[in-house]
């Protein structure tokens, strides 16, 4: 577990291990979710990952999730 510190802005950084491990980079989108007394930050899924899903093997039940955890983060967030 890492310890970061928070600015007067509130802000934090993210330790490079994690950003290198999770692929993030400047300008990612971060889901910011409360979960009781913690703080959740989960990577938003890039487009350009999305490219060419619809022809992978069971690409619709992966779309399918895709949409729904969109739908429960930008509706319910």
């Amino acid at each position: 577990m890492e310890v970061v510190k928070l600015s007067a802005k509130g802000q934090i950084v993210i330790p490079a291990q994690i950003r290198k491990e999770l692929g993030l980079e400047a300008g990612d989108i971060l889901l910011v979710e409360q979960k009781h007394e913690a703080v959740l930050l989960k990577p938003a899924t890039k487009l350009a990952k999305l490219r060419g899903i619809d022809r992978s093997e069971g690409a619709s039940e992966e779309v399918d999730t895709l949409r729904e955890e969109w739908d429960e983060e930008f509706e319910h967030g």
